[in-house]
């Protein structure tokens, strides 16, 4: 169970173990060690921003598990973790389900790609109420984790119904876990296949020819999302990056995201993920890289880590900022 009193809290486990520890964002996933304050109740407190969000879970005896006493549980691609809301967090009101609203339609699809990485391929194509033919579209990464933990769907029928942002089509790309690293490294061919593949496809069925698109993405889908407009400037009009584990040498030209427009995020508690990336350093150093090639960067940082309950939560903050009118 977790108690919170002001900005400290307590996390709470109770039980018969021989050893406790608690693990999560806050601690980039490294196991932290309980006090046991009794035969059965084992216990380590914490000091957190007011405002902050966190998915953890507990190690008993080596084995891990979810708070038993949090109802509030958040889903990512490993399975669910516990979800820590401080006092002053609240998701925002477009990642729920509305159901005053009208709602738009995902269509699966698939694509049979033999040029690029030879495998069938799902594509979830989102389309607003009403079938509009808009010519903007988005294309995101990581497709049906967006849809499924990111709110994806609720994220755009809102602010689209809200006119925070336009209509637009969602193009949400699949992929197969296990290629995952190999397809967004920096010389894979995907941003070929998007630009030669999917999004004509899109288009055809759409019976249509974007000319404003942008690309989005967390992690390793951001890091791809940046690079493919860096390759494509001349298709893409800017990224979303969530978190984006950023690749890029340090020396890169990035002058050819002139113009573009370029949203970074990050937690601040994302400096040591996957034990050795600073996420909140390399974010911070290649924004300041992109705005001084001519970029147009809206960075924020969030008291969040590295995990599908930030880039949800702030979604609809990426979306409505990039599709802002006018130089951030």
């Amino acid at each position: 169970m977790i108690k919170i009193k002001g900005n400290k809290v307590h996390f709470i486990y109770k039980g018969e173990a021989e050893s406790v520890c608690v693990r999560g964002d806050f601690n980039n996933w490294q196991k932290e060690r309980m006090r046991r304050k009794g035969e059965t109740e084992w216990e380590i407190i914490k000091t957190f921003p007011l405002n902050a969000r966190f998915d953890y879970k507990f190690v008993v005896d080596g084995e891990e598990i979810i708070d038993p006493d949090n109802p509030f549980t958040n889903e990512g691609g490993f399975g669910f973790n516990s979800e820590l809301r401080m006092p002053n967090f609240h998701y925002p009101k477009a990642v729920y389900f509305q159901k005053s609203i009208p709602h738009g339609e995902i269509v699966k699809t698939s694509i049979t790609d033999k040029t690029y990485f030879k495998y069938k391929r799902d594509i979830y194509i989102y389309v607003p109420y009403g079938n509009p033919r808009t010519k903007k579209a988005i294309v995101f990464q990581d497709g049906l984790e967006y849809i499924l933990f990111g709110a994806a769907k609720n994220v755009l029928d809102y602010l689209i119904h809200k006119e925070q942002i336009p209509p637009l089509i969602g193009i949400f790309v699949d992929i197969r876990k296990n290629r995952r690293i190999k397809e967004y490294s920096a010389h894979s061919k995907y941003h070929e296949f998007i630009t030669e593949k999917v999004l004509p496809y899109i288009e055809s069925k759409r019976h249509t020819k974007f000319n404003e698109i942008y690309i989005a993405g967390a992690s390793l889908g951001g890091y791809v999302s940046i690079d493919t407009v860096m390759k494509h400037p001349d298709v893409f009009a800017g990224a979303i990056s969530q978190s984006g584990a950023l690749l890029f040498n340090a020396d890169v030209d990035f002058s050819r995201l002139k113009n573009k427009k370029v949203y970074m995020d990050c937690g601040r508690f994302e400096t040591q993920v996957d034990e050795s990336m600073d996420i909140v350093f390399t974010n911070k150093f290649f924004a300041k890289k992109f705005r001084q090639s001519g970029a147009s960067v809206t960075f924020k940082a969030w008291n969040d880590g590295h995990s599908w309950g930030n880039w949800k939560a702030h979604l609809p903050f990426a979306l409505t900022s990039t599709f802002k009118e006018g130089k951030k």
